[in-house]
């Protein structure tokens, strides 16, 4: 009989084709073949098709062309193909500690990073389901379902590859470790992802809570924006840079701020663009931390899109001050409502009035 040879790159097609369509055929595999840089290259191309899903999707749901972003699309595939390469190398390196705590030596790290950067490789399908939501966006509950189906085939494929390699407790412990690192390792990936759908249904969110006004109040129209304040509120715009509506009463103040960005930009990206600067010398209650982050966020649905809600409390000089910025995001621009309350007499009451206003806001265009 005569013997078929295969080429490196047919053999390197039927691996990938193996690892998603023949899961267990391929874990098999894994005690006898060696596959070396092979994985390297799988777990890049899985990053990129990942990044290029994400943010075409994320263009897209902009209301934008990702067709007119290409270079960028591409550059970003790249970038986030080499990290996911890193983070598979590093995965594989923490599932091998668990092996060797478990007194499990059997596994190599060559055998432990082929078992995880190939469970990537269900990744490489991702494009499509985005380019399904891109042409027919209103496919996005069948795509998001496929999506859910998607992730836990990716788990499926880690647990069949490792068990192949060690015990199934071991295998399950280790693919835990790896599952709960993902949010550290690619927290602004997943959080590109819950952008994404909530930038097709902005519905998924919860509405922002407010009471209603107790006293008299006016409508404001502003450059792109209407707002709706208590009296007590006077407008006194000073015309500073990026300021589209400034409003102050005897003691607090409210700055309408517009925020310059780019396709690819989310909105915790534009939140944090108007923050950072916004709350420079406020010393936080819970110290150190408000440099870092926003104690307490939230994303809420409100007017018919997505807010980002965010508080700080701290003092300034000794002095006591609450914080609330209120963000909506654009497709290039977003807009901040940045309320300023000093030494309020009651911080609850603050809260309540900058949540009203906030869910009078309307804002015009994407």
């Amino acid at each position: 009989m005569e013997e078929t040879y295969e080429t490196e790159w047919q053999w390197f097609r039927r691996a990938i084709r193996d690892s998603i369509v023949r899961p267990r055929r391929f874990a098999a595999s894994l005690e006898r073949e060696h596959y070396g840089l092979a994985g390297v290259l799988v777990a890049l191309l899985a990053g990129m098709g990942f990044s290029i899903a994400v943010d075409a999707a994320l263009v897209s749901g902009k209301g934008l062309d990702p067709s007119d972003h290409v270079t960028r699309i591409v550059t970003d595939a790249f970038l986030l193909g080499l990290r996911i390469a890193i983070v598979a190398a590093l995965m594989s390196t923490g599932v091998l500690g668990v092996s060797r705590l478990l007194r499990r030596t059997g596994i190599s790290l060559d055998q432990s990073f082929t078992a995880v950067a190939f469970a990537f490789a269900p990744l490489l399908m991702a494009p499509l389901l985005a380019l399904v939501l891109v042409l027919v966006p209103q496919t996005f509950p069948a795509v998001a379902v496929l999506v859910v189906l998607l992730a836990l085939r990716l788990l499926y494929g880690l647990i069949e590859n490792l068990r192949r390699l060690i015990p199934i407790g071991v295998a399950l412990a280790a693919a835990f470790a790896v599952v709960a690192s993902v949010p550290f390792v690619l927290a602004d990936q997943v959080s590109r992802v819950e952008f994404v759908a909530l930038g097709y249904a902005p519905q998924l969110a919860p509405e922002l809570r407010a009471p209603p006004f107790t006293g008299d109040s006016y409508v404001f129209k502003g450059d792109g924006y209407e707002l709706t304040l208590p009296t007590r509120w006077k407008s006194v715009p000073l015309g500073l840079p990026g300021q589209v509506g400034r409003f102050e009463t005897a003691t607090d103040l409210l700055v309408v701020l517009r925020i310059s960005g780019n396709p690819f930009v989310t909105p915790d990206g534009f939140a944090d663009t108007a923050g950072v600067p916004w709350r420079r010398g406020l010393t936080a209650t819970g110290g150190w931390l408000l440099n870092f982050g926003s104690p307490s966020r939230a994303i809420v649905y409100s007017g018919n899109r997505i807010l980002l809600d965010d508080i700080f409390r701290g003092t300034v000089d000794g002095r006591s001050e609450l914080l609330r910025q209120v963000t909506a995001a654009g497709a290039t621009q977003g807009l901040a409502l940045q309320f300023r309350y000093i030494q309020p007499p009651d911080d609850q009451r603050a809260l309540d009035e900058s949540a009203a206003i906030a869910a009078s806001w309307r804002v015009q265009g994407r």
